[in-house]
């Protein structure tokens, strides 16, 4: 009887979460069906381009020089950073610092024609300040700025995914 009633617990968490669209994270964001990508943008050797190269190879995405080889483009327009404080301490000196970034990007095809509209992939995150281990607080900073590039790149797939899986087809 324990037996069954654990099975039958097992099966409705299964259904229930599957019915809600839960997923492991990064599962598949992109197509299978994707084809040739051309990654273009001011800097081309930036962080945020070397991340979303390395997560598009993951992917099995051909990532090729020019955008006359690609299927599609992604077009990098603008790349904002900003950092302020967002707390005091009680000597009012920084406590907490809030870092965001922002990516204004395009898809577009082969011919140039723009698949989205201009996009904007967005983060925010704070970290703590400690002004009297400067070192260990420069390294936190570095690490929430990595882990926001990460979300930008998750952010930018997410769009990828949302495309039709037959754009050829279609036009």
């Amino acid at each position: 009887m324990l037996k069954k009633c654990l099975l039958v617990q097992l099966v409705w968490l299964s259904v229930t979460l599957t019915a809600c669209g839960w997923q492991l994270r990064d599962v598949q964001l992109v197509p299978e069906s994707l084809g040739s990508l051309h990654l273009s943008s001011e800097d081309s050797h930036s962080p945020l381009v070397a991340e979303l190269s390395r997560a598009l190879d993951a992917y099995g995405v051909e990532i090729v020089s020019t955008a006359a080889q690609a299927e599609r483009s992604i077009l990098i327009v603008d790349f904002k950073q900003s950092r302020r404080i967002s707390t005091l301490n009680s000597s009012a000196r920084a406590a907490e610092y809030q870092l965001n970034e922002d990516v204004d990007f395009l898809i577009v095809d082969r011919t140039g024609t723009q698949l989205t509209p201009l996009l904007t992939a967005s983060v925010e995150s704070t970290y703590e300040f400690d002004e009297l281990d400067v070192l260990a607080s420069t390294n936190e900073e570095q690490l929430v700025k990595d882990s926001m590039r990460t979300e930008i790149v998750r952010q930018i797939l997410n769009h990828l995914s949302l495309l039709p899986v037959n754009y050829k087809e279609t036009r």
